[in-house]
């Protein structure tokens, strides 16, 4: 199995020193905490979630095939469980996944992409009487990232206050409108 320290080592080695590497270390600090609310293997979460867009700058021009070509890269150093997670954890490759793995990854990557739109303060001082109302007007055309997370919270129980508890201590990533490119061209 693939070691946290040696996942890390792929994510310098495929995403360089971008904001989509911040991604990734930010998603795996969440799969981590996350782990531990369903006693699930944290190292192999954390993994999932480092790992899981090590194919973002090979695969933005065909996006069917961000992920499954992760999953090519990994072959079987990571469990088939995390394997489906990867390959499904975007909607256009058409791969479905209905695990508990793959469900927080995806409401992981959300959690990432709206703290990296919205920013650290505004994500945690989420009006908590209707946070998914408000997260949908804040993130405007990304609102639907917003019903990816209310999705997965209620299926599993869990509450915005908890995710903003996991958020609060997790590590900054800069606010970007875009990701550039992996020579940091915008």
């Amino acid at each position: 199995m693939l070691t946290t320290a040696d996942a890390d080592l792929l994510v310098t080695r495929h995403l360089g020193d971008t904001p989509r590497a911040n991604h990734s270390r930010l998603v795996g600090y969440i799969m981590r905490q996350l782990s531990g609310m369903f006693s699930a293997p944290a190292d192999l979460w954390e993994v999932v979630g480092l790992c899981h867009d090590l194919d973002f700058f090979q695969t933005s021009h065909d996006w069917s095939q961000h992920g499954p070509l992760t999953v090519k890269w990994l072959g079987d150093r990571i469990p088939p469980d995390a394997q489906q997670a990867i390959a499904a954890h975007d909607h256009r490759t058409g791969i479905h996944a209905d695990t508990l793995l793959a469900d927080m990854l995806r409401a992981a990557d959300a959690i990432a992409v709206i703290d990296e739109k919205l920013g650290r303060r505004s994500f945690c001082d989420m009006d908590q009487a209707a946070p998914f109302m408000t997260l949908r007007i804040q993130l405007g055309d990304r609102s639907y990232l917003s019903d990816i997370l209310e999705r997965y919270l209620k299926k599993y129980d869990l509450s915005f206050a908890g995710i903003v508890k996991v958020v609060i201590h997790a590590p900054e990533q800069e606010p970007h409108l875009r990701q550039p490119d992996r020579k940091g061209n915008a």
